[in-house]
């Protein structure tokens, strides 16, 4: 049977049109909520591009049930979501371009707030972000990332640790994409290499809210590369020389340096403190206090204590236990189907 139709499509003569790019594999459990999210933004004039990379699943299935003229779906044999997203940015119109993945979730206002930010800023060209909420796979809250407020050239600023871009929480002047190229699909850290390349060229402005809803599964890439050491460091020393020829060598020690310190973090943080414990032979553990998660893994690197494992799960529980009651009252005014559609 089919789906009732979404409400109907309201646009401005002055609205600009931005293209929301959703690729997808095997995601028939969440598709159908993340692409109600951006359907029901409240800046309506939106096309949305779903590229369902191979999907073998009921994928398609779940998204051809929503009605609406701003939904189009490229069906693509599978290599990728680097590839999916750049199929996408081929056959994109928008004046500006979001990505958004299938597990994740926007708040209503999530385009809206960040179009008004970018028309705003000066210089014109560049990447609105807004901070996000963190959930497990039921959708129950782990963590408020806090609402940031750096503005600017931050590429330095990326360089020395603080990683907190990702292509949901963007969103970008077309200009930015055509100026920078597509996602590099043998990377498979592409997201962190796209925004490293975009921030070295254009400046963030933040909203200063948190409106993304952002899942931390737990067979996400991100989490299930970090079994492997080998892979997982690769992975990171991949990501430098992508980004080789646009980098000094200052920066390119200070970048290789960061992505180790990360790396170890990671494993801490998971429990793979064997991995943990090679990986800080490599680097200065000295160097690891510049912030909270590094003060802990340097307290690792000195008594072989992992408190930021411990950090990390007393964290949760207490979201869980004692903010579980507003998180459910904030979804009941922005209902989002954070759960299995």
């Amino acid at each position: 049977m089919q789906a009732k139709p979404l409400p109907p499509t309201l646009t401005e003569d002055d609205e600009p049109l931005i293209s929301v790019i959703v690729p997808v594999f095997q995601g028939e459990r969440l598709i159908e909520g993340a692409v109600r999210s951006v359907l029901l933004q409240s800046h309506r004039n939106l096309e949305v591009i779903v590229v369902d990379d191979g999907s073998t699943d009921a994928t398609l299935a779940k998204v051809r049930r929503l009605v609406d003229p701003r939904l189009r779906v490229i069906a693509q044999n599978n290599a990728g979501t680097a590839v999916a997203r750049n199929s996408a940015i081929e056959v994109a119109r928008g004046e500006y371009i979001a990505f958004l993945d299938c597990d994740d979730r926007w708040f209503p206002t999530k385009l809206e707030v960040e179009l008004r930010v970018l028309r705003d800023a000066e210089p014109d060209i560049g990447i609105a972000y807004s901070s996000y909420y963190a959930v497990d796979d039921r959708g129950r809250l782990l963590n408020a990332a806090p609402a940031r407020t750096v503005c600017g050239d931050v590429f330095e600023f990326l360089l020395d640790g603080d990683d907190f871009l990702m292509p949901s929480v963007c969103l970008f002047d077309r200009r930015v994409v055509e100026a920078i190229g597509h996602f590099n699909a043998r990377n498979y850290h592409e997201d962190h290499e796209f925004i490293l390349r975009a921030t070295k060229k254009y400046p963030i402005f933040p909203t200063r809210e948190r409106l993304i809803v952002y899942r931390q599964s737990t067979s996400g890439k991100c989490r299930s590369i970090l079994q492997d050491f080998d892979r997982a460091r690769a992975a990171e020393l991949a990501t430098i020389e992508y980004v080789n020829d646009a980098l000094n060598e200052d920066q390119l020690d200070r970048l290789r340096e960061n992505a180790l310190r990360s790396l170890s973090c990671r494993f801490l943080m998971y429990g793979f403190n064997h991995h943990a414990r090679r990986l800080l032979q490599e680097i200065d553990a000295s160097r690891l206090r510049t912030n909270k998660k590094g003060w802990l893994a340097w307290i690792f690197a000195r008594s072989g204590i992992n408190l930021l494992q411990a950090a990390r799960l007393v964290i949760q529980a207490m979201h869980l236990v004692f903010l579980q009651p507003a998180w459910s009252r904030l979804l009941a005014r922005a209902p989002l189907a954070l759960g299995y559609d």
